[in-house]
């Protein structure tokens, strides 16, 4: 890295070169340009700038149990491999660093897909391990369903986030459902969904992955049954689904009715990580 980047908080100036990051970024699949916006209004929001003009960006999100949820690490392809995406790492985790040791966070988490070996491999450096595995699976041109099948929603009860041993997934998020403003959280960024009196799952209401709730271990064939009416209530045509590695059963059956992984089959490919601290009294705050 020839040149030291600025960095500091974006402001809405700097919506055109966020959007032409985003447009750069995973073919032009990229969520970025959607958020800008709302996260420039929501604070926390950092980007890097370079000749005046903003190269990178990442975002420290609050979330339910007082977590720093590190997001949108973004470089544009003309400027990486020379050390700037590092650069506003390291910047970003000592700012979330600081505020944990000032008592906002009580840990600093993150969590990406398997194959950003580039942001995998910084994290792991700056002491990031993995806590829970994830998988994410997806299937386009669902198939129509019959219109017996009963699909309301419903009110959640932490009874319904039990079978999750500490995150539950919302869209491209893992929640720390034991604490108590995550239920809050969800409400506001879910929707939740019975079928008949047997399977619940949740959507995020940006986004519409899917995840299951409690009910569904014991009703897989339900959870499909019921994320395909859902699909087509929405009239949607792709599909994506959040599913725990230890929830087997669930994650079997939605491959044996045609989802399927973008790389390596089986593999769980969404680990949620968080830094460690080596002092035992530090690390006891999380």
């Amino acid at each position: 890295m020839k040149t030291k980047m600025k960095i500091r908080e974006a402001t809405a100036v700097d919506l055109e070169d966020l959007a032409l990051i985003s447009r750069a970024t995973w073919d032009g699949h990229d969520y970025l340009e959607n958020v800008s916006g709302e996260w420039i209004m929501q604070k926390g929001f950092f980007v890097g700038e370079l000749a005046g003009r903003v190269i990178a960006c990442g975002k420290i999100t609050t979330m339910p149990g007082k977590v720093a949820w590190l997001e949108g690490l973004r470089v544009h392809t003309d400027f990486k491999k020379k050390g700037y995406g590092r650069f506003l790492s390291d910047a970003i985790l000592q700012i979330a660093r600081e505020r944990l040791k000032a008592g906002q966070f009580k840990s600093i988490e993150f969590s990406t897909y398997i194959t950003n070996k580039e942001s995998i491999g910084m994290a792991e450096k700056q002491g990031f391990k993995t806590t829970e595995l994830f998988h994410v699976i997806n299937l386009e041109n669902p198939p129509l369903q019959n219109s017996t099948v009963s699909l309301k929603k419903f009110y959640p009860s932490p009874e319904d986030f039990s079978f999750y041993p500490e995150h539950a997934p919302c869209g491209w998020k893992y929640i720390n459902h034991r604490s108590t403003d995550s239920m809050k959280w969800m409400l506001r960024n879910a929707e939740f969904w019975q079928v008949g009196t047997g399977a619940k799952f949740l959507t995020a209401k940006r986004g519409s992955e899917i995840s299951p709730l409690a009910a569904a271990i014991d009703d897989p064939d339900g959870f499909i049954q019921g994320v395909f009416a859902f699909a087509e209530k929405k009239r949607l045509d792709y599909l994506e689904i959040m599913i725990h590695d230890s929830h087997k059963d669930i994650l079997n059956k939605a491959v044996s009715n045609g989802f399927s992984y973008w790389d390596d089959h089986g593999v769980a490919n969404l680990p949620v990580y968080r830094l460690h601290f080596p002092d035992p009294e530090k690390e006891a705050t999380f």
